[in-house]
């Protein structure tokens, strides 16, 4: 109604105004009436912008106040609703919309407290896990056969893995090796497990005369004892592993390896006998090799899983490939044995720069000496557990 009034006055001033302008006969009550149009104009534009300023400006004020409020973080807070008109349809609108992500919030909020719930479980379970694996690896025996004439540098990907190593003696002859299972983390752990088992049934078996025998006993344990599951493509069950036998009496070392290299050096050559190219529980059964190496004091022997070799860095992110290996052995080999650990740790760090582990890795080292076949003799009547 104000806007149809000011309308029409305004355009009774318009027509006022140029009748006023060409005739100059008109009358006096012309200009009271303008006068009073002009009045009546002036009222409604004043009640127009105070009806604006009141049902308009004001409660878009206010909204914007409480809606800073809100911003704020002010959990319970939501907009004042003093009316029907569009800005209250609005406020309303906005409180269904708000009122809705809180619940949400709230969904959310119980949810993520259950997934922060579940996690605190799963990283208990898998330290847990990380634990018991470790318990298997005999780092206890090696320390003890080998004293400070040998390193362990076992990194796995994540908390646990699938690499481990192995150390058993029996009369003059003890063994030492290192694995690799398909599989990282939670998976390659439980492979881990029921690798442990296939050696030390075929310890039994065949005894500590033939690396190769143990391989390939092994190899027929854990496809007997993983059945089916390793006939499925679908599920990774191969394992690289390399064994040496020692024999303190001869002065000897027996190597056989699936996939899995030995090296050994002192400090200025380096040799190698390579694996056979077959991993054991591979889709077919592979026939293994024993190898004599002669034992020679003051040479490292170097047994290492994959992990190491086909870590990515550099420049490029090409791997540390056998011949950067050889030239660290040769680097490294005539250094102490426990100075040796942190060499070989370093030049991967250096060179892996900012790429992320890969594999898991593992390397065992020991060096022949005297003193090594004096501690060795001691368990031809004691058994390391």
């Amino acid at each position: 109604m104000i806007a149809i009034t000011n309308g029409i006055a305004l355009l009774y001033l318009i027509v006022s105004s140029f009748k006023l302008l060409f005739d100059r006969n008109a009358g006096s009550e012309n200009h009271y009436v303008t006068l009073l149009f002009s009045l009546v104009l002036l009222i409604l534009a004043t009640i127009s912008a105070r009806i604006i300023s009141m049902r308009v400006v004001q409660p878009l004020a206010r909204l914007a106040r409480e809606s800073r409020r809100i911003e704020a973080g002010d959990p319970e807070l939501m907009l004042s609703v003093f009316s029907d008109d569009e800005v209250g349809r609005m406020a309303t609108a906005f409180n269904q919309v708000l009122s809705t992500m809180r619940k949400t919030m709230l969904e959310l909020e119980a949810t993520n407290q259950q997934l922060r719930s579940a996690q605190r479980q799963i990283h208990d379970s898998i330290s847990y896990a990380a634990l018991l694996q470790r318990a298997i690896l005999p780092r206890r025996q090696l320390q003890e056969a080998f004293g400070d004439q040998h390193f362990i540098l076992w990194q796995p990907r994540d908390t646990v893995g699938g690499d481990y190593y192995v150390f058993q003696c029996e009369g003059s002859r003890c063994l030492a090796g290192v694995a690799d299972c398909a599989g990282h983390g939670v998976p390659g752990a439980m492979m881990t497990m029921l690798a442990r088992s296939g050696i030390d049934r075929a310890i039994e078996q065949v005894g500590l005369s033939s690396p190769a025998a143990m391989l390939t006993r092994v190899d027929t344990t854990m496809r007997s004892m993983l059945g089916d599951a390793q006939q499925s493509r679908a599920m990774a069950t191969s394992m690289d592993m390399g064994l040496v036998v020692l024999d303190s009496t001869a002065d000897t070392l027996l190597f056989a390896g699936a996939k899995i290299s030995l090296y050994w050096s002192d400090g200025q050559q380096v040799q190698r006998i390579k694996g056979d190219n077959r991993s054991l529980c591979d889709h077919r059964p592979g026939t293994y090799h024993d190898h004599a190496v002669p034992l020679q004091p003051g040479f490292t022997y170097y047994l290492s899983t994959d992990g190491f070799l086909d870590q990515s860095g550099g420049s490029h992110g090409f791997s540390v490939g056998s011949d950067r290996f050889v030239s660290w052995v040769r680097e490294h080999a005539g250094k102490p044995l426990q100075e040796q650990s942190r060499a070989f740790a370093n030049s991967l760090e250096r060179f892996r720069g900012g790429h992320p582990q890969r594999d898991d890795i593992t390397i065992l080292s020991f060096r022949y000496c005297p003193q090594i076949v004096t501690t060795m003799r001691q368990f031809e009547t004691v058994e390391v557990p």
